[in-house]
């Protein structure tokens, strides 16, 4: 890995050296040029000064942000006549061209997007792009939808914004999981900043807690397999978290929120954005009590015997929702050494104590991470750009026995990725890509047998062309080459398309083939359930890697005030890893062992539907539909436990009275009911489960004042449901209606910086 590291640095080393030699870079002469100050404003339609609105110097890594009156300062060298760009969420980007006579006199306006499609994303194809030009389904979760919802964390967040997400509670970690269009955990990649990030906190999903909502700048969902940029578990969607960097010359903020079930949070951050440096700090602190959820009345269950015979199961359950204290911390640093050459480095500290679920219990578990992230961009001109990155992300789990006074590591993990990625822009109508990625991975896991720890490596070539074949068709077409330590090489294609017939509608197609090789955990574990002898959890060392193909279609019509697309997937699996019983009863167990294997090939159909109205008046509406088809099937009784149908509507009202700014915004949920069933292999019994539908909706109200001071108050669980706690399998238990307070400071509007 080292080496894979220091051949890319040198690469990068080579190719600055000689662009600076004149070789590459075009227009400009030589470095002794003299340097020219620029002054201006960037204003709304209406003359109203844009703080935090962005300025960057076309072909250049050179950028800075407005402060409280707008206005903005950049030093420049002396070459001929650049040309600037200025954005600001909400509005639409304007390029802006230095003039000979312009010095302190720059004004740019700015005009209100008519949608938020006009906003530029990454992920989908790993280049800018506006969100309506980009071929691949893309859905954007920015700052207002965060601001209106005002959730504790992530799970709430991404519940309320994307249908067909459901959320369980595992009962043996006391975790949450995640399933999004019938996908589970390991199918889903989530990035921080575009990097993969390392620890489970549940079976194969992440730890949702080291995702702090006040970091967050906004959530790029890139919808469908997306294997040939990303790898593996981009089977089902690659969810892209933004975190936010300083965007004026001084910010500086203060944010705290209270809610008597949901917990609390208080975070302070601040930082600065010059002409060639910038800086971006985060301190943040969360915690939440332990509660319990017991049902009020029996549930009844219908047991099918092998005979065939049925009984009626009867019980009452509570379940522990443990509670948990954390404490995070990030810092960014960027600086431009040249107007061409740039590095950035960020680094991370989590780490989270938890209430143990037992009331007598004399330990408690300690979740941390710590990540490094460099990244250095080169820019030949305004066309080419070279980026290389590598993070180090590491993350363990340890039992504190807080009375004995010592704590035992149980889990540590940590992966290791390098990246050498160019982007050259041909003609305005043809956009390469190609990269080159090393990774490694790294895991000892207390479900290891005697406590062994595994490594993989894998060697990426990928290659992407984003072709813009006239102004109504964009296409898209896609290769990736692994080459893994344990199953050697791979081939992943992909191609998606692009047509808009007319300027309101928008045509999409795709396919896509997915590729996931075994986690370490699916090949080596040998775990003792509980250290009981009860059974135990087998790895396997000969699975095979997983293969998908994917179809998507979507249509999307964008007009003025109104929104609408439509979308659907079909997804086709081969060797699909799953955890299953097999016959193993001996010395004295009373239960088959259990183990990952293979099984027969899977398919799933989805289909979502969204429709928007954004008035003048400042009303917006907006409901999203999601329709998950999912097959699991045994003796004819299919297993899935996902709810087939979903809703989340969101309502909001922004008015401004006088100087002050109001909004109010409601959200909601809503998830059909689900019949299912469950296969007991012990005495050979199968259950069958019907879970009510559901239905949970927050309301929020917010005051903005003149000098950067907002408050905020809300109701979370508005109508009071209460979850039943045998249902927690499926849902993350509600404890009734809560109430929510927050109070947020914008130093730099405080003192007019």
């Amino acid at each position: 890995m080292k080496r894979i590291f220091m051949m890319l640095l040198g690469v990068l080393s080579t190719l600055y050296t000689t662009a600076e030699a004149g070789r590459f870079y075009e227009n400009y002469e030589d470095d002794n040029s003299t340097i020219r100050r620029f002054k201006g404003v960037v204003l709304d339609e209406n003359g109203t000064p844009l703080p935090g609105a962005s300025i960057i110097v076309i072909g250049t890594t050179i950028g800075a942000g407005t402060n409280t009156q707008g206005e903005f300062t950049l030093s420049l060298r002396d070459k001929g006549f650049p040309i600037l760009r200025a954005s600001f969420i909400g509005y639409t980007p304007v390029e802006y061209k230095i003039q000979n006579n312009d010095n302190n006199n720059i004004v740019i306006r700015l005009k209100p997007a008519q949608s938020s499609l006009e906003e530029i994303v990454v992920t989908g194809t790993r280049t800018e792009k506006p969100l309506k030009d980009v071929p691949v389904l893309t859905r954007v979760i920015g700052q207002k939808e965060i601001q209106a919802l005002n959730p504790m964390d992530i799970e709430t967040l991404l519940q309320y914004e994307l249908p067909g997400i459901q959320f369980n509670y595992n009962s043996m970690s006391k975790l949450p999981e995640i399933t999004y269009q019938g996908m589970s955990g390991e199918y889903l990649l989530f990035l921080i900043d575009g990097e993969r990030i390392s620890g489970e906190g549940s079976d194969h999903n992440p730890d949702f807690s080291r995702f702090n909502i006040d970091d967050i700048e906004r959530i790029e969902v890139v919808k469908g397999a997306q294997s040939t940029l990303y790898a593996s578990n981009a089977l089902g969607a690659v969810i892209n978290i933004i975190t936010k960097s300083a965007n004026r010359p001084f910010t500086g903020n203060v944010n705290a929120r209270y809610g008597n079930n949901s917990g609390q949070k208080y975070t302070v951050s601040g930082g600065t954005k010059q002409n060639r440096f910038s800086s971006f700090t985060t301190i943040s602190h969360r915690r939440r009590d332990t509660y319990t959820i017991s049902d009020d009345k029996e549930t009844e269950r219908t047991v099918i015997n092998p005979d065939g015979s049925i009984t009626i199961d009867k019980s009452t359950n509570s379940s522990t929702i443990r509670g948990y204290q954390i404490w995070d911390a990030s810092q960014k640093f960027g600086y431009a050494f040249t107007d061409q050459f740039s590095a950035e480095i960020k680094g991370t500290y989590y780490r989270n104590k938890r209430d143990n679920a037992t009331a007598n219990a004399k330990t408690n578990d300690i979740f941390s991470n710590y990540s490094v992230n460099g990244k250095l961009k080169y820019l030949f001109n305004a066309n080419h750009r070279l980026d290389l990155s590598y993070i180090f992300d590491s993350y363990r789990k340890d039992i504190d026995y807080f009375v004995a006074g010592y704590t035992k590591k149980n889990y540590d993990n940590f992966v290791q990725t390098a990246r050498l990625n160019y982007t050259g822009n041909f003609n305005d109508q043809h956009t390469f890509t190609a990269g080159l990625e090393a990774n490694l991975e790294y895991l000892k896991h207390y479900m290891f047998k005697d406590s062994t720890n595994y490594n993989q490596q894998s060697y990426v070539l990928y290659l992407q062309e984003d072709w813009k074949i006239s102004e109504k068709i964009n296409l898209i077409a896609g290769i990736r080459t692994d080459y893994h330590s344990k199953y050697h090489f791979h081939v992943t294609p992909k191609i998606s398309a692009m047509y808009r017939p007319v300027e309101l509608l928008t045509l999409r197609a795709g396919y896509a083939q997915g590729y996931r090789t075994p986690t370490l955990k699916e090949l080596y574990e040998e775990y003792d359930m509980g250290g009981l002898g009860m059974f135990t959890i087998h790895g396997d060392e000969n699975l095979k890697a997983e293969n998908s193909q994917q179809f998507s279609l979507s249509a999307e019509i964008n007009k003025d005030i109104f929104y609408a697309s439509i979308s659907g997937y079909y997804n086709k699996f081969k060797n699909k890893i799953t955890l299953a019983y097999f016959d193993n009863i001996e010395n004295g167990k009373n239960m088959p062992d259990m183990k990952y294997m293979n099984s027969d090939n899977a398919e799933s159909i989805s289909m979502e539907a969204i429709a928007r109205v954004k008035m003048d008046c400042g009303l917006m509406l907006q409901g999203s539909y999601a329709y998950v088809h999912e097959k699991e099937e045994y003796k004819g009784y299919n297993l899935s436990m996902t709810r087939p149908h979903s809703l989340t509507f969101n309502a909001s009202f922004n008015r401004k009275l006088g100087r002050i700014n109001t909004s109010v915004s409601l959200n909601g949920q809503w998830s059909s009911k689900l019949h299912t069933y469950s296969y007991y292999s012990v005495d050979n019994t199968i259950t069958e489960y019907n879970y009510s539908p559901r239905t949970v909706c927050t309301l929020n109200t917010n005051a903005s004042f003149p000098h950067g001071i907002s408050v905020g108050l809300g109701i979370d669980n508005l109508f009071n449901y209460k979850d039943k706690s045998a249902d927690y399998g499926i849902q993350l238990p509600q404890q009734g209606i809560g109430f929510i307070g927050t109070v947020s400071i914008n130093l730099a509007d405080l003192f007019r910086l």
